[in-house]
């Protein structure tokens, strides 16, 4: 039984909060006391407790402060405790309705105040331990040897793809390429860790693949002598020129995948584009999967590889990668579609792959990151059906190339791809209005994704000091400059400006379509806080029962 004075004090600190007269830093201190009553003692929570919270995280008077946001922050964060800790069905209701009119309707600081506390109800989600390959000595052995210790019959020559050997397999009675086998080299050491990392990941999934109920082709790892690492003794096929592949750093790993392993569902080749319905199936279904993924604390780090600065990754703490939540400037958007980590088949790349084992607040970021992966390859679909046409036209003007973008099925898309994640990811279906303004959120895509307005980049002087004279050559290289033009670039002398997008937003600036990364916190925080729920939900229902 709680004393009169604790009630008492509840009701002082909900009146301070009404008052028109209160200033901001007593504002931010009332709701910090209110925060902490309410955690320490959950049964004096009343309605009128989380409407005068409602009220502070909806109220505009005190955004202009520089700290507003704390104050809103932390009235979000109290209506999240009031969830947490109530055990009054009723009030659990009333404060998540709260968080979620604010997540819907409101803006800027006071939004992000809200989807970041409901991204950070607390998850009962830890990821698998998976087995790791301990073999202590990696073979040394032929293409052919491989082939034969794994009964690979009707393997045809291989072709080189990225840092892979990839051939197909004939099937025994003589049809072409019913799979494929593929040689994935390590460049560095690093690269070791990582492949060898793919190929347990391959197990692990191959072993519970019951536990997805669509379509995932899941690639089956190949052992020589008990190891999934080995050394290739001459390769089959001569790298190209100017191949990072070092035939001398031969360490590797072996796989049988599907024969449409390496069709992606936004690919740039005329001849290889996907249908309207087919890329509807194949989005959807990969964002199913990755909800799937994320639920059982296998987490992709990298749908696509998503960037602030790249040029800066070697100079900057967090090696220039984007993170959606602060809402800068994306670098090169189009290019970062260009090979998606997923495709017909489903999830690719498992090297990418983590065992999750940290908070809420980090995997709302990862839930975020995966779902703005998926709504940039759905931009770079429309825009793959003219690849060739980006950048600027011959007056020196931002080509426009919004017609090629279809709005309805845009929306669909969209629509699709939140609910699918929700359902992958929640293990329940999305019932109820999405989480953000679909007419705005795809207009303005199409608006910033169809007009190429920011295609420079800057290599400053400071990033030119980290590279040697042939990383700096290459770097321009790699970005199409001509002879001519790398020979006319002087190494640490002037910031040096080039046009390598498009870009969404300018070089060190924000991102130019802020209401994707509004829609990518209330798609988060939903997903979250729809996971939180159903785990409570069944909490309770568990106890019921056990009282029965």
């Amino acid at each position: 039984m709680y004393s009169w004075n604790i009630e008492k004090e509840r009701s002082g600190l909900e009146n301070a909060l009404r008052s028109e007269n209160l200033e901001f830093s007593g504002a931010f201190m009332v709701v910090q006391d209110l925060h902490q009553l309410v955690e320490a003692n959950p049964a004096i929570i009343r309605p009128e407790t989380i409407s005068a919270l409602e009220n502070v995280l909806e109220d505009s008077r005190h955004i202009s402060q520089t700290q507003s946001f704390f104050l809103y922050r932390e009235a979000a964060d109290a209506l999240a405790s009031v969830l947490v800790f109530s055990v009054d069905e009723s009030l659990s209701k009333q404060s998540i309705s709260s968080l979620k009119q604010v997540v819907n309707k409101g803006s800027g600081m006071q939004q992000r105040a809200a989807t970041e506390a409901m991204g950070s109800l607390p998850l009962q989600i830890r990821g698998p331990r998976i087995h790791e390959d301990r073999s202590e000595k990696i073979p040394y052995v032929k293409w052919n040897d491989i082939l034969k210790l794994n009964n690979i019959a009707g393997c045809n020559t291989p072709v080189i793809l990225g840092r892979s050997l990839v051939a197909s397999i004939n099937d025994r009675s003589g049809n072409n390429n019913s799979g494929m086998f593929v040689v994935k080299l390590a460049f560095t050491e690093d690269a070791l860790e990582l492949i060898k990392k793919e190929a347990e990941w391959m197990h692990y999934l191959s072993s519970y693949g019951h536990l997805f109920p669509v379509r995932f082709k899941i690639p089956q790892p190949v052992q020589i002598n008990g190891s999934y690492l080995f050394r290739l003794k001459n390769l089959p096929v001569s790298p190209p020129e100017g191949s990072d592949i070092n035939p001398k750093y031969n360490y590797a790993m072996a796989y049988i995948a599907h024969k449409d392993y390496f069709i992606y569902p936004n690919d740039h080749r005329k001849a290889r584009q996907l249908t309207k319905d087919k890329f509807g199936e194949v989005i959807l279904r990969n964002a199913g999967l990755l909800g799937k993924l994320t639920s059982l604390g296998i987490v992709h780090s990298a749908p696509i590889p998503l960037f602030h600065n790249r040029v800066q990754r070697n100079r900057r703490t967090d090696h220039g990668i984007y993170e959606w939540h602060h809402g800068g400037r994306l670098d090169r958007w189009l290019h970062s579609c260009r090979y998606p980590n997923f495709g017909i088949t489903g999830i690719r790349d498992f090297e990418h792959l983590i065992s999750y084992q940290g908070s809420s607040r980090d995997l709302y970021r990862h839930i975020g990151s995966h779902i703005l992966s998926l709504a940039l390859v759905t931009g770079s679909y429309f825009r793959n059906f003219e690849a060739d046409r980006f950048g600027f036209d011959e007056h020196g003007k931002p080509l426009d190339v919004r017609y090629l973008f279809d709005k309805s099925f845009l929306q669909e898309l969209l629509q699709g791809i939140f609910q699918e994640y929700y359902n992958g990811f929640v293990g329940d279906k999305f019932c109820g209005d999405i989480p953000f303004d679909i007419e705005q959120l795809s207009a303005r895509m199409i608006e910033e994704m169809g007009v190429d307005r920011h295609m420079e980049e800057m290599l400053r002087v400071a990033d030119q000091m980290e590279m040697t004279e042939n990383e700096f050559r290459d770097f321009f290289a790699q970005r199409g400059c001509s002879k001519e033009e790398i020979e006319g670039y002087k190494k640490d002398v002037n910031d040096i400006t080039i046009q390598t997008g498009p870009h969404l937003g300018g070089f060190n600036q924000t991102i130019s379509v802020p209401e994707l990364i509004q829609s990518l916190g209330a798609v988060a925080a939903y997903c979250i806080g729809g996971r939180y729920l159903r785990g409570k939900k069944m909490n309770i229902e568990h106890r019921t029962s056990n009282i029965e």
